[in-house]
């Protein structure tokens, strides 16, 4: 008699990594950002996305049903819904924010969500965080810290922000600059909690000046960026705009 083979069991593939990764969210966050080992199957994301309160209740339809994702097929970006999380808008005097204020919330993404190939993702996946006072306050370059490298040296150059920005952007939207304006090639390392950016240069540092260019549409985890809040106050005066789509800000390296 023939043995009958029994098919593997299929096992999940890997964790999903959620960012932003801090702990703390104002109350009119925007947007999470999930990363998965690879692609997945696309047009369900709402059947595998679910957003808890602090007593286990889903929160009703929290996120803007739009699906996208980046070039790769690995990162979904998540929005939670704006026209629930701007005060005034329908939805929101409607149905309230998706986020209150002092609130404790868990995002869950299902374990059963299948990869492209069919696979499911295995466990869930879960962040929890609080939410803290809304953020209407545009960013400020005024309040960045850094410490700056050794000239000869890879040391990485890092920068420490006064808010967590956005972990997607933080990778797209600085770079480092010589003073001729030709841009330093390296590796950005965005750190937990979305509060610093460092960057390796690919070669040793040059003793001479340099300068952090951060494009004006970098924006905080509210949508607050540097050409406008992400709530605009129709009955004040226009904000003055920069002018120029990217803001620098210098540094020299020393000998």
């Amino acid at each position: 008699m023939g043995c009958i083979s029994t098919p593997p069991k299929q096992v999940g593939v890997a964790p999903v990594a959620i960012y932003p990764t801090a702990e703390t969210l104002p109350a009119n966050h925007l947007k999470f950002y999930l990363v998965f080992p690879e692609p997945m199957r696309e047009g369900i994301f709402l059947d595998h996305c679910r957003l808890l309160d602090a007593r286990g209740r889903e929160v009703l339809e929290p996120f803007r049903e739009t699906e996208l994702w980046s070039a790769d097929g690995l990162r979904l970006t998540l929005w939670l819904h704006p026209g629930r999380q701007k005060t005034g808008v329908n939805l929101n005097v409607e149905f309230g924010p998706v986020l209150r204020e002092a609130g404790r919330y868990t995002l869950v993404i299902s374990g059963k969500w299948p990869t492209a190939r069919g696979t499911p993702l295995g466990n869930d996946s879960v962040k929890s965080f609080a939410a803290d006072t809304p953020d209407r306050a545009q960013p400020s370059l005024d309040r960045w810290q850094f410490l700056l490298p050794r000239a000869k040296f890879r040391d990485p150059l890092l920068v420490r922000f006064d808010e967590p920005l956005d972990w997607a952007l933080l990778h797209s939207k600085l770079r480092i600059e010589r003073a001729d304006g030709t841009t330093v090639a390296g590796a950005i390392k965005v750190g937990r909690g979305e509060r610093t950016w460092t960057f390796t240069p690919d070669e040793p540092w040059r003793a001479e000046d340099h300068s952090l260019a951060v494009a004006v549409l970098m924006e905080d985890l509210a949508g607050n960026s540097f050409i406008r809040p992400f709530e605009v106050d129709l009955s004040r005066p226009p904000l003055k705009r920069p002018s120029a789509p990217v803001l620098r800000i210098p540094f020299s390296i020393a000998p």
